[in-house]
């Protein structure tokens, strides 16, 4: 080769630019336009990319065509890395209906259906319940330059707690050990027992105590309690009794509990009817009329239906109260209440109190898993993984009870803020003879109201007329 070939070569060397993006993860080259001069070659093109540090990625199809097709004096793409994919965190399959819901349905005609309740999913003995699914590890990268790009692995996620179920040998798969209601959140699995009583429960059955469901298809007689850890349901009628239920209460045929009955529930009580008791719950309170009870509900109470009525006796609905008529003719002294009970503000509080706690575990747990991550990557034989997956779990622990934790403090957040603007609506007939309590406000109804929504407003009732969708 003679020395005007040598000098046309390492001009072109010269005019073939090559760039490489911040990140490392894409290679580009510009051909000058060369003119006269021996045109460029494939290798001149890869000696260019390696002296630029390219290594990865190149895309030699696409060289070869932008040399056959003569692309001058443009940016051309022709190396790209590959990007890392972290791992996806574990998961659990569900195999069951987790869409559950209890509130009765109003028909076209203004009634209310409290038969046809779907209650929870009932499973039988060796359903398949739950598959755990493992984290993954993620998939490697590399850059242009020949960097390998480590991916972040996925995390586990702690082992299902609970009763009512087996687990496979692997650790994995979950199946029901009974047949029962099946109850999922978070990570508690529970399979519940259904207690079934065919007819009356009576001083002849006695007290029930169940740590399960409780179905009773006749009716609850005067003298006796029913207890359950999960729901209570009568298909008959309810006297002077005592029921408890960490869920739900269904009454579908109501309750007249001849001044002695209590009802307490930790969700919501659903009754055709309620007169002459006592009601408690954490929930809703759901009826198609309620005279002469003492209600207490941190949700709403609700008489539905076109004739739904409250009258006498002493209402409370934090988050509001919604009937027909409130009141009677007669003047009978009603007593409605509404707004935050002071026993929830301090509830509030004490979240703040605990979520601040573990929040300080939990950072500092962080702290020390970065340590064992730096020490991974730095010295891997003094990497004691045994300890480091301890604190993993530690750490997934307390997530998931700062979880819990965040959930009751929005729960109480949520109340208090709905509270501050709950109210009555009277659907037809406010009646004369009824306080309504709004925390510090206090409305005496001196005359019939119709169609309208009383709020508080500041240190006075504010009364609202109602539209007629409303």
């Amino acid at each position: 080769m003679d020395n005007t070939s040598k000098d046309s070569l390492e001009q072109l060397n010269k005019d073939i630019l090559v760039s490489i993006a911040d990140d490392c993860m894409t290679a580009y080259i510009c051909l000058k336009n060369p003119g006269t001069q021996i045109c460029y070659g494939y290798e001149d093109v890869k000696k260019a990319l390696a002296d630029a540090g390219v290594k990865m990625g190149i895309n030699d199809e696409l060289i070869h065509r932008i040399l056959s097709e003569k692309r001058y004096n443009s940016m051309e793409t022709v190396a790209e890395g590959k990007h890392v994919e972290d791992g996806e965190d574990a998961r659990y399959q569900l195999f069951f209906n987790t869409d559950v819901s209890n509130k009765p349905v109003i028909r076209e005609d203004g009634s209310v259906d409290y038969y046809n309740l779907r209650l929870y999913e009932l499973v039988s003995e060796g359903d398949k319940l739950a598959e755990y699914i493992p984290p993954t590890k993620g998939v490697f990268g590399y850059d242009v330059r020949g960097k390998l790009l480590v991916p972040k692995p996925g995390k586990p996620k702690t082992k299902l707690r609970g009763k009512g179920f087996t687990v496979s040998e692997d650790g994995n798969t979950y199946y029901s050990a009974i047949d029962g209601k099946v109850e999922y959140r978070n990570t508690d699995l529970n399979v519940i027992g259904v207690l079934q009583i065919e007819g009356d429960v009576d001083l002849n059955i006695g007290n029930v105590d169940f740590n399960g469901d409780v179905e009773i298809s006749g009716n609850v007689i005067s003298g006796v309690s029913v207890t359950a850890k999960g729901n209570v349901t009568v298909g008959g009628f309810v006297e002077g009794a005592v029921i408890k239920a960490d869920k739900d209460i269904i009454l579908k045929k109501g309750s007249n509990g001849k001044g002695v009955a209590k009802i307490e529930a930790k969700g919501n009580v659903t009754a055709s009817f309620l007169e002459n008791l006592r009601v408690y719950c954490d929930g809703n309170v759901y009826s198609n009329s309620i005279l002469n009870c003492e209600i207490s509900a941190k949700g709403k109470v609700i008489v539905s239906g076109s004739k739904g009525v409250i009258y006498g006796g002493d209402v409370t609905g934090m988050l509001g109260v919604e009937s027909a008529s409130i009141g009677n003719s007669s003047n009978v002294s009603t007593i409605v209440r509404i707004g935050a009970a002071k026993q929830v503000h301090k509830d509030y509080q004490d979240t703040l109190v605990k979520l601040k706690e573990i929040t300080a575990e939990i950072d500092t747990l962080e702290i020390v898993t970065h340590k064992y991550e730096r020490l991974r990557e730095a010295a891997p034989e003094r990497f004691d993984r045994e300890n480091y997956n301890k604190i993993i779990q530690s750490k997934i622990i307390k997530n998931s009870q700062k979880a819990k934790l965040q959930e009751e403090n929005k729960q109480l957040f949520d109340l208090i803020k709905e509270a501050t603007v709950s109210g009555v609506k009277v659907y037809k007939t406010l009646y004369p003879g009824v306080r309504i309590y709004a925390e510090n406000v206090i409305y005496d109804a001196q005359t019939e109201r119709n169609h309208i929504l009383l709020r508080r407003g500041g240190d006075a009732m504010r009364i609202i007329e109602l539209g007629d969708d409303e």
